[in-house]
């Protein structure tokens, strides 16, 4: 179970939102324990303030009315604080008390020794059980009284402790219920995302094993523009070449099995026929030739595969040297003469200058227009046309060759420079071919660090272009 992504997603955000929580609640208990406190004992300290005016003004009267508002007010003071007052001579003797207790209260006599630091004058906070008087723990706070400008008493304000704990206790308990309702959305959310982000990737790890079947049929939906979306869209694109490289390959298996039958067949059949005497002694010779040329078109096939092969090895040495590529684009030219003449092709070739040295090894790059001026005349229709051109660009010659053939639909121009790639309009113009040509070409170009690209319009136009760099002499 905790080898899922999913599993494991969830797992980490829930214990990183528990420790969070864990120690949110810490402090924030701590912070509502002291502030709770703090509250009360800023309310005790006001009241405590007022009490004294209270008894003051109480001191100066004397009446027995006095006395009574007196203690109505300490008792309305006491109610809304929920303490409880005690008014403290000198001596220690309590001299009046509010609350329930009251009558417990006064007249009994507390230990004034611990509250000396009152009767000179300051306000003094304490935690326990008030001399015994309180059976659990209270809060008080202590303040001097005064007449005349002279300290005559204390004044006492209790709290229990645990009205205090209750309040805290309550605020605590609204925090938690938040805490948990927090968790429990969150929960919900960090669901959610961990089977969002766990979804494509199991969805990608079952392509994944279906294409490592050999079906290269399964595609992933991309659904997202994250990184996961980046990985399924990757991924697709990965299959799509991958069931291209597998389309490629049966039908490199099925091409190279044509090209390698067809003039076997044909030279066995000639070897044989001349052996046992079908063939006249006065014919043999013609049927040598055929022979000698199949043989040569086998070893033409062998030798590309073989460089081919030592091209994507990086081990296909090439030689810089200077040479004019405008004489070479000729040479070319003449070499395919009778195939220009046969398809009755206008050629026009412009050179800017005369004489164009450039930088390259002279073989590939005769390789290189051999492959695509073949394919310009290959692909041309009956009375069409093939232009080259050489023009110079910031020390760079570009050579293009275009023909007004098939053309090359966009789904094709993806895989055209993918080895034994042949479309089916290709296939059906270029019965000899195994698709090696235009692959070459661009190890080629590459080899000596240059560019090619290709522009097309299906039953239009088909561009070449390459570039070279120039010879500075």
């Amino acid at each position: 179970m905790l080898k899922k992504i999913f599993t494991k997603l969830l797992l980490v955000y829930c214990f990183i939102i528990l420790i969070s929580f864990g120690f949110l609640s810490v402090l924030v208990f701590q912070y509502l324990n002291n502030y709770v406190i703090d509250e009360k004992e800023n309310a005790l300290r006001t009241s405590v303030l007022k009490v004294e005016e209270m008894t003051t003004a109480q001191l100066e009267d004397r009446s027995v009315l006095s006395a009574r508002i007196l203690r109505i007010n300490l008792e309305y003071i006491a109610l809304n604080t929920k303490a409880v007052i005690m008014i403290v001579e000198k001596s220690g003797k309590i001299i009046m008390s509010t609350g329930a207790n009251a009558n417990v209260f006064e007249d009994k006599n507390i230990d004034m020794k611990s509250y000396a630091a009152v009767l000179n004058g300051d306000t003094v906070k304490k935690v326990g059980d008030f001399d015994a008087l309180f059976k659990d723990q209270v809060l008080t706070i202590a303040a001097p009284m005064h007449y005349s400008g002279e300290v005559i008493g204390a004044i006492f304000m209790h709290t229990h402790i645990p009205e205090i704990n209750q309040a805290r206790n309550h605020l605590f308990s609204l925090f938690f219920k938040s805490l948990l309702v927090t968790f429990i959305v969150a929960f919900i959310l960090i669901y959610f995302i961990s089977r969002r982000i766990s979804k494509p990737l199991k969805l990608i790890s079952q392509a994944a094993r279906t294409i490592s079947d050999g079906k290269f049929e399964n595609r992933v939906v991309v659904s997202s523009n994250d990184e996961i979306g980046e990985l399924a869209t990757t991924f697709n694109h990965m299959a799509d070449a991958l069931q291209n490289l597998e389309k490629m390959r049966k039908s490199f298996i099925a091409n190279i099995s044509h090209e390698l039958r067809t003039p076997m067949t044909t030279i066995h059949g000639f070897i044989e026929g001349i052996m046992d005497g079908t063939i006249p002694e006065h014919e043999q010779q013609k049927y040598f030739k055929i022979v000698l040329s199949e043989v040569q078109r086998l070893s033409r096939l062998v030798n590309n595969l073989l460089d081919l092969a030592k091209m994507e090895a990086k081990t296909y040495a090439i030689e810089i040297k200077s040479f004019d590529i405008n004489e070479m684009v000729r040479i070319n030219l003449i070499k395919f003469e009778q195939a220009i003449s046969q398809k009755d092709i206008q050629v026009d070739v412009h050179f800017e200058q005369a004489q164009c040295m450039v930088l390259a090894d002279p073989d590939a790059i005769a390789r290189v227009l051999t492959n695509l001026i073949d394919n310009a005349i290959k692909f041309s229709k009956e009375n069409g046309s093939l232009v080259i051109s050489l023009a110079q660009h910031a020390q760079k010659v570009h050579i293009k060759i275009c023909d007004d053939g098939i053309g090359i639909s966009e789904e094709d121009m993806k895989y055209i420079w993918d080895r034994f790639y042949k479309s089916d309009q290709s296939r059906s113009v270029d019965k000899i071919g195994a698709g090696l040509g235009l692959a070459m070409v661009k190890h080629i170009i590459k080899e000596h660090g240059q560019d090619i690209w290709v522009s097309s319009q299906l039953d239009e136009y088909t561009c070449f272009e390459f570039t070279l760099p120039l010879f500075d002499a």
